[in-house]
């Protein structure tokens, strides 16, 4: 039976009929046999048509692309039919098996960049978060400037080890931020089919090492948190400073907690101290007080460094000064910048440490906010208090290495203790 063959006027797609039609459907032209020969073949279950174009005096080949998208191949200039054909087919049985990549100009830059704003958008991240990814891809942005704006189709190993010596510029911390960020915008680029492997997954790229030597952070020793203790209850018994480090020193919670608490958090008729939220910053950088603690999951909602603390008699005394004291603020909090009728910043407790240490030699170390709750937790741990007691004293989440292998510092005392203890010395 003769085969009648009719072609798609707008994509030149070939449909071949037996028998004979009394109209032409609309669209649709009629094809001479002959001409079918050379111009048109149809591939894929309807996926890719493949034809010879009279009018471009070449081969064409049409591909339907998962993202809807139809991509047109023509035939090169000094390509052989079979050469173009087999181009064709290679690229049809990849889109086939889901392996087929198509051509992009995304940059590492802009997927790093709209995942940071996607995450504020969607909840993901507060603003203290936030700006901490922002501090981050501005890293990126500096140590990867060979390739941060580059097509993440071009990047290579090779231009990810280059970038290297700049990385170690940055602290131990600060590597570890960088390399995070950048695997994951390579992830996030295989997700989304603009790559099919993570360079960052290479066997041979190793993660850097900062050039900068780590300052630890030592808790005080007993002797030394007596001596601090000694100048707070003395020479520098006004500061109004003094109450907020005495208060870390005895309950161990972090500075921002300090700030955050309310007179309403206070009961002192079971003396305890409620802690539920910190002070934290919003998007912009400005001081905020935030609505859960550092430890807060958004994915569970589970607060899991929510918590009720005993008081000493040194916190409970100064909770009855500031009661007595009757200074009002907004926000009816213990501790107030009333200079400038706004919260407190921990940067200003920290410069008065600082300046402390240096003018009453107390520790031959750093001494911040920081190390008053390393110098709490030591304390703790050097007490024999359990692990999940003391995490859940200072907010961290139980089972957590992080207590021990990070918070506590073993003091020379203490070890000279132990040791007579055991007749060892």
């Amino acid at each position: 039976m003769k085969k009648i063959i009719l072609r798609n006027k707008l994509t030149n797609d070939i449909m071949e009929l037996e028998g004979t039609i009394s109209a032409v459907p609309e669209g649709w032209e009629l094809v001479d046999n002959k001409e079918k020969k050379t111009t048109s073949k149809k591939n894929g279950n309807g996926q890719g048509t493949l034809y010879y174009s009279e009018a471009l005096e070449k081969w064409v080949g049409q591909i339907s692309l998962p993202n809807g998208k139809r991509m047109t191949l023509t035939q090169r200039k000094k390509e052989s039919t079979n050469d173009f054909k087999k181009r064709y087919r290679d690229i049809l049985n990849k889109v086939d098996n889901g392996t087929f990549i198509e051509k992009s100009k995304d940059t590492l830059y802009s997927i790093l960049q709209n995942n940071i704003e996607q995450k504020y958008k969607d909840g993901i991240t507060c603003g203290s978060s936030y700006l901490r990814d922002i501090y981050t891809f501005n890293q990126i942005q500096n140590a990867c400037a060979n390739f941060i704006n580059m097509p993440v189709q071009k990047v290579t190993v090779f231009d990810v080890e280059e970038s290297k010596n700049n990385i170690r510029e940055y602290s131990a911390e600060c590597i570890n931020k960088i390399w995070g960020m950048l695997k994951l915008g390579f992830k996030i680029a295989v997700s989304r089919r603009l790559i099919t492997f993570n360079i960052m997954e290479d066997i041979t790229l190793n993660k850097p090492i900062s050039k900068k030597q780590k300052q630890p952070r030592i808790a005080l020793t007993i002797k030394e948190e007596q001596k601090l203790r000694k100048i707070l209850n003395n020479e520098e018994i006004n500061h109004k400073y003094r109450d907020i480090v005495l208060m870390q020193l005895d309950t161990g919670m972090r500075i921002g907690e300090i700030f955050a608490r309310e007179l309403s958090d206070i009961n002192l008729k079971e003396n305890t101290i409620h802690i539920w939220n910190t002070t934290t910053k919003d998007k912009f950088g400005n001081f905020i007080i935030g609505e859960h603690t550092k430890t807060y999951s958004k994915q569970t909602q589970v607060d899991k460094g929510e918590r009720t603390i005993p008081m000493t008699k040194e916190v409970r005394d100064i909770v009855l000064k500031i009661k007595n004291d009757n200074m009002k603020n907004i926000h009816n909090l213990l501790f107030w910048d009333y200079d400038n009728n706004c919260l407190l910043k921990h940067t200003e407790i920290n410069s008065w440490l600082r300046r402390l240490n240096q003018k009453y030699k107390i520790t031959n170390n750093s001494l911040s906010t920081h190390i008053l709750r390393h110098t709490k937790i030591t304390r703790m741990r050097e007490a024999n208090i359990s692990l999940p007691v003391i995490q859940y004293f200072v907010g961290q989440i139980e089972g957590s290495d992080v207590t021990d292998s990070i918070y506590v510092s073993v003091s020379p005392e203490f070890v000279s203790n132990e040791l007579s203890k055991a007749n060892m010395i």
